[in-house]
């Protein structure tokens, strides 16, 4: 059976790292128009869509529980808006200030540490291979985006990470109290029951580390101009 760190982990993170490394080579190197980087953004983005509605199909077939086609934590949460907020709408724009943020550092942490990865003999098991490959689409686009300067940071645009955290708490609320999914947003539960950590304490300790992330950024930027 899959383990966190056993052979089949560790053999898909230097797998996919080693692509990823090897496509932002390729992109850097061959795409010269800002037309050509949307068509690829965006056909990323497309395949992030593909994944995030495979593993909520796979869920909720696997657990016998249609309300699961829901995304209920903030990574499926965040594969979903990133797609679509990227296929829908131009470069920089609001959504992505927000999810970019959630998406990276969520999606990192479950590559990393994949709690689901034993559920079953197999690591091609459908909930399981779409979870590490909608995680995986999730990090790769973002760093990409990134990379081309599809995304930018910005401190003007700090207020859209805590805006969008409240809109996330409220459609957890709505999982939570018209679907019936208790563990929406780790609003009633924690991420990690050894530090009791759940979305309250996250968020104080995510929004202020955000903010000062973009003072940082902001004087490294201007310096180099």
């Amino acid at each position: 059976m899959p383990t966190v760190f056993g052979t089949e982990h560790i053999i898909y993170l230097a797998i996919v790292i080693a692509l990823m490394v090897l496509a932002i080579v390729l992109v850097k190197r061959f795409v010269k128009t800002d037309k050509q980087l949307v068509i690829i953004i965006k056909s990323i983005a497309f395949l992030l869509l593909l994944a995030i509605i495979w593993n909520r199909i796979s869920i909720a077939i696997g657990r016998d529980n249609y309300d699961s086609l829901w995304p209920s934590s903030f990574c499926g949460t965040s594969s979903l808006v990133l797609a679509l907020g990227t296929l829908l709408f131009k470069k920089d724009n609001p959504i992505l200030h927000c999810v970019v943020y959630i998406g990276f550092l969520g999606g990192v942490l479950t590559l990393v540490y994949p709690d689901f990865i034993g559920q079953a003999n197999s690591i091609f098991y459908p909930m399981t291979i779409s979870g590490l490959l909608h995680h995986t689409l999730m990090v790769f686009l973002i760093i990409l985006m990134f990379i081309t300067g599809y995304f930018r940071p910005s401190l003007k645009k700090w207020k859209y990470l805590p805006i969008g955290l409240a809109l996330y708490m409220v459609y957890g609320l709505f999982l939570i109290t018209v679907v019936g999914l208790s563990d929406a947003m780790y609003i009633y539960s924690t991420i990690l029951d050894e530090v009791k950590l759940n979305w309250f304490y996250l968020g104080l300790i995510f929004i202020p580390t955000h903010f000062l992330f973009l003072c940082s950024w902001e004087l490294i930027t201007r310096k180099k101009h």
